[in-house]
């Protein structure tokens, strides 16, 4: 059975006026030492399976890896993920056009977030492992982060990694700031967004439905490994079980054009076989 994805994009207008404070900071970087309440792996990795990334396989179902060139002017090996569907459709076109005997035998593809979390920390774990990963957002996505960021890092000239938004709220009885729950069938998330236009359509429905909140709110923004590596160190269990992924609208409509995915990789929310390995880069890919 697929998720209904499109459940995940109607939070404002179930909006309740809870303020979470003192969760809101630990976003900003990773804690070092893990205590006893922190999440799983496993249970990051099962948040992380509701965002779709696409990939470019074979038939086999081995993702393409590309050759490029480091600051070293040496080979790297990368395995490209891509959260927009446009860079992964621009992408399969340039490889038409240029080797075409590959796009003959390849397709895109789809597995969850994570199942390309859970890959690329087995890869960690191979010492003699030469290949990279590389997310790639939208190109509007990553300016509007960057936009965002810099208003408490000045000097950033590029954003850290995949970017989340997140809605902050203000307290004006106690100064301060704190993530806005968002209640739905019950029960409170805090949802992380992958793209900006999505995060913004759901404040710009609260400014319609409740404007005396939307006046107290901000969007705000984390790199996702930040927020991974605070779920996995986090102080409260409970409150970090209510973070909650919420993939691009767009990826989400154009998951339902693609051909069904290969072997080894699937688009529903709990995978039901393993992500596939990657395979030996094999020359200029």
């Amino acid at each position: 059975m697929r998720q209904d994805w499109s459940k995940l994009h109607s939070y404002a207008g179930q909006c309740k006026n809870s303020l979470r404070l003192g969760v809101l900071s630990v976003l900003a970087c990773a804690v070092a030492v893990a205590p006893a309440f922190a999440l799983t792996e496993e249970q990051v990795a099962d948040k992380l399976n509701a965002v779709p990334v696409f990939t470019i396989m074979d038939q086999k179902g081995n993702p393409l890896i590309i050759t490029v060139q480091d600051k070293d002017k040496k080979d790297q090996s990368v395995l490209p993920f891509f959260l927009d569907q446009k860079q992964v459709q621009d992408t399969y076109s340039n490889i038409q056009k240029r080797e075409a005997n590959l796009a003959k035998d390849s397709q895109i593809s789809v597995i969850s977030l994570g199942q390309a979390y859970k890959l690329i920390r087995e890869e960690q774990k191979n010492k003699d492992s030469k290949i990279a990963f590389q997310f790639l957002s939208d190109a509007k996505t990553v300016d509007y982060a960057l936009e965002v960021f810099k208003k408490s890092e000045t000097t950033a000239k590029s954003f850290p990694g995949i970017p989340v938004f997140y809605a902050v709220g203000s307290d004006e009885k106690n100064k301060s700031k704190g993530f806005v729950t968002f209640e739905k069938d019950g029960k409170q998330y805090v949802p992380l967004f992958f793209d900006e236009k999505d995060i913004q359509r759901n404040v710009d429905e609260l400014k319609k439905t409740k404007p005396e909140l939307a006046k107290q709110m901000s969007v705000e923004v984390a790199p996702l490994d930040s927020v991974i590596g605070t779920m996995l160190a986090g102080k409260n269990d409970k409150e970090f079980e209510k973070l909650t992924f919420v993939p691009s609208l767009t990826a989400i409509q154009y998951l339902q054009t693609i051909q069904k995915p290969t072997k080894g990789a699937t688009p529903e929310v709990k995978p039901t076989t393993p992500a596939p390995a990657p395979a030996k880069p094999e020359g200029n890919k």
